[in-house]
Parts: structure tokens; sequence; C-alpha cells
């Protein structure tokens, strides 16, 4: 009987041991070290706020500038504004310098932060998350090239914790999931 009862205290402290590395480690995943208008950040620097980050880039001609407008237009409806932050990551190095970057984002959203990673840490973040980008030559285009990325949002509680990646970007579905976030984390 008494091998029984030590057996479960060993498995009970073990599952609880698994499971708070576990957490530690998921919020390691989604962690990251970026540099802003105002300097160097990590995922820590805007605990306070809930967080939505997305990856995207200054010259994208549609897909930013529409889920950027959806994004801000839910937020504003839902009036909640001062507890959400958008964390807008920048996948093109070459030409997004940081304060345009920034710019572009607070167009769409007043409380929007450019983050820019270094090449390597560029490609360990949009790894972690799974995010998918490519640099895609325009030939005989003064653009020189583009940025074929995914368009999820990214969903982050007030602790940095993840919550969800949205994928269907219709109006209602990013309203509802956010509102979901907000309400229930």
């Amino acid at each position: 009987m008494k091998k029984i009862l030590y057996l479960l205290v060993f498995v009970f402290i073990a599952s609880g041991a698994f499971l708070l590395v576990n957490h530690k480690l998921k919020i390691f995943k989604y962690d990251f070290e970026a540099t802003t208008v105002n300097g160097e950040v990590s995922m820590k620097s805007f605990d306070g706020k809930y967080k939505i980050l997305y990856f995207g880039y200054v010259f994208c001609p549609d897909v930013c500038p529409t889920t950027l407008t959806l994004v801000s237009t839910a937020l504003n409806e839902l009036k909640i504004n001062d507890s959400v932050e958008i964390l807008f990551v920048t996948l093109d190095l070459k030409r997004d310098d940081i304060k345009s970057c920034d710019e572009f984002a607070k167009y769409f959203y007043p409380n929007s932060v450019c983050l820019r990673f270094s090449d390597s840490e560029l490609d360990r973040v949009t790894k972690n998350y799974g995010a998918k980008y490519q640099i895609v030559d325009l030939n005989d285009s003064v653009m020189e090239y583009s940025v074929a990325h995914s368009s999820s949002i990214y969903l982050f509680d007030k602790k940095g914790r993840f919550i969800k990646e949205v994928s269907n970007l219709t109006y209602e579905n990013v309203k509802s999931q956010i509102q979901n976030l907000v309400k229930n984390h």
C-alpha cells in the first residue's frame, strides 16, 4: 500500500513538473527580441495589453492593408482600443526601415508597433509561429521583388501567452475571436 502511495505522489509531482516546463517552453516559443522605433523589445515588453501579432510588409499591395483594416475596424467597433496592441512584424528587411514601418502600422491602428528582427531572429520567429513567407523576384518591375506571405493573425493574452492563430479572416470571425480573447483571457 505504501508503495502505491509513493508511486502516486511521484506521478503527481512529475506531472506537475512536466506541465510547468511545458508551459514555460510554450511561452518561450513565441517570445522574441526585436527592434522598434523606441528601441529593443521582447514579448514581455507588451505585458498588460492583449496582443495581436501579424506578419507583413509596408509595400504589400493588398493582403496587409486589408488585414490591418479588418483588425482595426473590429477593435474600433468593440471599443477596446486601449487594451489591445497590434504587433506588426516586417518581413521585408531590405526595404522596410523601422520608422516607415511603424508609421504604416499606426496608419491603420494607433496602438500599433512595428517589430523588426535580424535575419536569423526573423527565421526563428516565423518558424516558431508557423508563418510562411518567400521573397519573389519581379523581373522588369520597379519594385524588384515582392514578399509572398501567410496572412494569419496571432492572439496573445495580457501576459504574453499564445491563445490562438486565426486564419479565417472574415470580419465576423476576426471580431468574434478578438472579443473572445478579451472576454475569456
